[in-house]
């Protein structure tokens, strides 16, 4: 118990036992006129405040310091909760930062392997197309070689026959195979010496 309620119940047990004969000696005695008289009054007006005194100790500053302790606490509380929500939101803010960041560095990594791998694929593509160029050209030329070839023999064969059948008209006479072939060779020689 405080020293200030064990004042107040002994002062209320004192108010108790004296009261009835400190109001019957205020009747007998005749008051003085003045500001403050010492007598039984002034006594039992101190007596009276400290009962005051203690009854509102009792019922009203105890509970109102007990809230105003507890409302100080809520508050305190909510500041604190208020402070770790501000460092999570800013921890997380950072977090998406950072996340935010690593994932633009993941695009342009990913933007320039596109762009490497395109030009890969470009190169390679040429390269086939060149390849299949020279394909094409060394065939066509292969194609035109063997046809031009073919038009040699085919025009040395028509030479030879003409021939043949010039050389017969002049002669008048038939000629056998071995005159033929005589001739074609013949003619074949001077073919190659001319060109």
């Amino acid at each position: 118990m405080s020293p200030l309620t064990r004042l107040g119940m002994w002062t209320a047990a004192l108010a108790l036992v004296f009261a009835p004969r400190l109001g019957l000696a205020a009747e007998a005695g005749h008051a003085e006129p003045g500001i403050i008289n010492l007598n039984v009054t002034l006594l039992i007006q101190a007596i009276n405040f400290l009962i005051l005194i203690a009854l509102l100790s009792r019922f009203l500053f105890r509970p109102l310091t007990g809230f105003v302790r507890e409302r100080a606490e809520g508050i305190r509380r909510s500041l604190q909760e208020a402070a770790a929500a501000r460092e999570a939101a800013a921890h997380s803010q950072e977090e998406m930062r950072a996340e935010m960041l690593k994932m633009q560095r993941e695009a342009g990594l990913l933007r320039e392997q596109a762009q490497r791998d395109a030009e890969v694929e470009r190169e390679r593509l040429q390269a086939a197309a060149r390849t299949e160029a020279d394909r094409l050209i060394a065939q066509a030329r292969a194609e035109i070689a063997a046809e031009t070839q073919r038009a040699r023999v085919s025009l040395r064969q028509e030479a030879v026959d003409l021939s043949l059948a010039a050389a017969e008209r002049l002669l008048g006479r038939a000629l056998t195979g071995e005159d033929q072939q005589r001739l074609a060779e013949q003619y074949i020689r001077e073919l190659e010496r001319t060109n």
